[in-house]
This record gives structure tokens, C-alpha cells and sequence, in this order.
């Protein structure tokens, strides 16, 4: 029986699930948002488990321990259930969990009691049954396992991408709603999360398609899947420490109470004389008051300032401008911001312009000022500084 020995890929592998489990340990003691954070904290487990179990498997630890060989596989089976939930509880604060849910868990119960006879086998009968099924380095893959990969790549699927069309829906119905810059940021880190899972499904999919028609199995078919899952929490790691309010409650979530109402339909602007005048005095009011400085400006703030009804304020936004109430706000600020960039004397740092005109970060202002502009703001003022002469020379 070869001994333990440790190589470069079992190194990063099993690293990576001592950073996972790390990570859900400091989601868990977060006293905000503990419903989300839970789930997130059980989704990272089952992974750093996983992890855990696979550096196990080529560095000789498993054949050490037999109880660990194959012991967390139920636990993928789990994953698409895990970020389905930790989605629904970030994003709706009406969302609970009920004995219904636990259906989501019913796969991962049926494989592990599929699994229990391999579970029970004596250590020494396990260890003969994995050993059997290696030649010269390669191991042989029976269907069933081949079977459950498959499946497990389907149930994953259906999950995440039900998970993503439920966060693009929460995106546009908040956009409607908020002007936080915040919210993209925070939307932005869970089609991130999506991401992952993504280019996860897609390698082992192709992991299940190679050992389909190959018919044996070598450990550095794993290496890249399982590289990209530590590196991904790696990166989950970063974004705690570096940005924790994504571990927070989203900025502004009361929209729920609202976004029902903005999307169901009301009594409509009939009046042509009524939506010029509301048009007309919103358009006054974001000149003369410029109530998209406030970085976190709700439309049922502006509404209430004009005496409108959000909804009607979020209907004409929509029809007249042809943009949803975040963009809307977006482009009075990305002007502010461009006045203050070309401002002759002006000892403004991009920073400090970004605070100005309402943006809670240099980052978010860059990208949306990219959006409004096809530039960054550091390309913007070297372009439109240039003294007229120099800009009709290079034209």
C-alpha cells in the first residue's frame, strides 16, 4: 500500500478547504444577515469537505483512513440546494425556510443511502475495492458513480441557473427602485458566485464526458476543477476581508415592500398635459435640487419631494426616459462628475469627484462612468482637457 506523500496539487487542494472552512467560520459569528450567511457558511463546508476528502485521495491519507474514501460525495448533491437558499435568503427578506425545503435535500439523501453499502464494507475490504480498480495509474470508473456525476452535474445546474434568472429579476426589480451604487456591487459578487459555479459544472461535465469515453479515470483529470474551486475560495476570502459588506443585509431590501407594487399595474399616465407636467417638474427638481447626490436616494424619496406616487414616477421614468430609476439618477451624477473633471484650477482626485456626485466607491464610479461614456474618468479628462487647438490638431 503506498504511503503519504504530498505534491504541489494535494498542497493548494487542501489549503483551499482550510480557507473554506475559515471563511465559514467568520460568516458564522457575523451577528448581520445570519440567515444568509448561514447558508453561504454550509455551502462552503460541504465544498472545503470535499476538498478535504480529495487531498486526502492522492496524497495516501484516505487509504490510511478508509472512512474517508468517498465520504462527502453525498455533499454535492447538496451545493445547487445550498446557493439556491443562501440566494433567496439574501435577496428576499420575506423568504423562509419550511419542512417543504428540506425536499431540495431528498437527492442528497437518496445517494447517500445508495452509498451506505460501500460506507459498511470492512476498511480492508474497501481498500481492496479501490485498489482493484487500478491499472498502471489509472482507475476504472463503474457506470453507477459515472451515473451519479451525471446527475449531479444536471440537479447543479437546474439550481444555479434558477438561482441566476431569481438575481437577475431582484436586480432589475431593485434598480427600479434605488439609486445605491452599493447594490450592483453587491448583485455584481453574486453572479460572480454564479460564475464559478458555472466554470465548475462545465469542467466536470466535460470531467464525466472524458471518463464516458476513456473509461478510466487518472487523478489530474480533478486537478484544474478542483484548483479553480480553492482558488474560488480563495477569492470568497478576499472579498470578506476586503469588501464585508457583501456579507451583509443588502442596502435598501425594504424595496420588497414596494417592488410588487412598482411591477403590478396601477392607473396609468392617461393624460398627456399630466405626464409633461410630473416630467417637467422632476426634470426642474433634479437641476435645482440635485437629490441624486444623496448616495443611497430611494424613488419613493423623489416621489414623495414631488407629490407623485412612486409608481406613476417609476411609469413616466421608464416610458419618457426609456431607462430604469437607477441609470436615471446614474447619468445626472456621471454629468456632475464630468463638470468636475474638466473644472479648470480643480485639485479634485477621481476619489474625491466619486464621493462628490453621489457614488459610494472609485471602483463602481469607474465602471459606470465606462457605461455613460465608453471611458474611464482618468481617459475622459486627458481627452477633453486638451486645449481646442490640440484637439483639432488630433482630430
Amino acid at each position: 500500500m503506498p504511503g503519504i506523500t504530498f505534491n504541489f496539487w494535494s498542497v493548494i487542494i487542501l489549503l483551499g478547504g482550510a480557507q473554506g472552512l475559515f471563511i465559514s467560520f467568520y460568516l458564522l459569528t457575523k451577528s448581520e444577515n445570519r440567515d444568509a450567511n448561514k447558508w453561504l457558511a454550509f455551502l462552503l463546508v460541504a465544498i472545503s469537505l470535499h476538498l478535504f476528502e480529495y487531498g486526502a485521495d492522492i496524497s495516501g491519507i484516505a487509504l490510511m483512513y478508509p472512512f474517508l474514501l468517498a465520504s462527502t460525495y453525498p455533499l454535492l448533491f447538496c451545493l445547487g440546494p445550498f446557493y439556491y437558499i443562501y440566494c433567496h435568503y439574501l435577496l428576499d427578506k420575506n423568504y423562509e425556510v419550511t419542512i417543504k425545503s428540506l425536499l431540495h435535500f431528498v437527492p442528497a439523501l437518496l445517494v447517500l443511502f445508495m452509498m451506505m453499502p460501500f460506507y459498511t464494507m470492512p476498511a480492508n475490504q474497501k481498500i481492496n475495492f479501490i485498489l482493484n480498480l487500478e491499472t498502471n495509474g489509472n482507475l476504472a470508473i463503474p457506470a453507477e458513480q459515472l451515473a451519479f456525476m451525471a446527475i449531479h452535474v444536471l440537479q447543479t445546474v437546474i439550481y444555479v441557473y434558477t438561482a441566476y434568472k431569481f438575481i437577475a429579476k431582484k436586480e432589475e426589480e431593485l434598480k427600479e427602485f434605488s439609486s445605491n451604487v452599493l447594490v450592483v456591487k453587491n448583485i455584481s459578487w453574486l453572479n460572480n458566485f454564479s460564475l464559478y459555479f458555472g466554470i465548475y459544472l462545465l469542467l466536470y461535465f466535460l470531467l464525466v464526458l472524458a471518463l464516458t469515453f476513456l473509461n478510466s479515470y487518472q487523478f489530474e483529470m480533478d486537478y484544474i476543477m478542483l484548483l479553480i474551486t480553492s482558488f474560488s475560495l480563495y477569492a470568497i476570502g478576499y472579498s470578506a476581508f476586503q469588501s464585508p459588506e457583501i456579507f451583509r443585509s443588502f442596502p435598501d431590501l425594504e424595496y420588497s415592500r414596494l417592488a410588487p407594487s412598482i411591477s403590478t399595474p396601477h392607473t396609468e399616465l392617461k393624460s398627456s398635459i399630466r405626464i409633461q407636467e410630473i416630467k417637467e417638474k422632476l426634470l426642474q427638481y433634479m437641476e435645482t435640487d440635485k437629490p441624486y447626490l444623496k448616495s443611497d436616494l430611494k424613488i419613493s424619496e423623489l416621489a414623495d419631494s414631488l407629490s407623485v406616487p412612486y409608481y406613476q414616477l417609476s411609469q413616466l421614468i421608464n416610458d419618457e426616459f426609456l431607462v430604469n430609476f437607477y441609470d436615471f439618477i446614474n447619468k445626472y451624477r456621471i454629468e456632475d462628475a464630468k463638470k468636475l473633471l474638466l473644472q479648470e484650477g480643480s485639485n479634485y482626485k477621481i476619489l474625491a469627484i466619486a464621493y462628490e456626485v453621489g457614488f459610494n466607491s472609485k471602483a463602481t464610479f469607474n465602471r459606470v462612468f465606462k457605461k455613460f461614456t465608453d471611458l474611464t474618468p482618468s481617459q475622459f479628462k486627458e481627452k477633453f482637457s486638451l486645449p481646442l487647438s490640440s484637439r483639432e490638431v488630433s482630430g
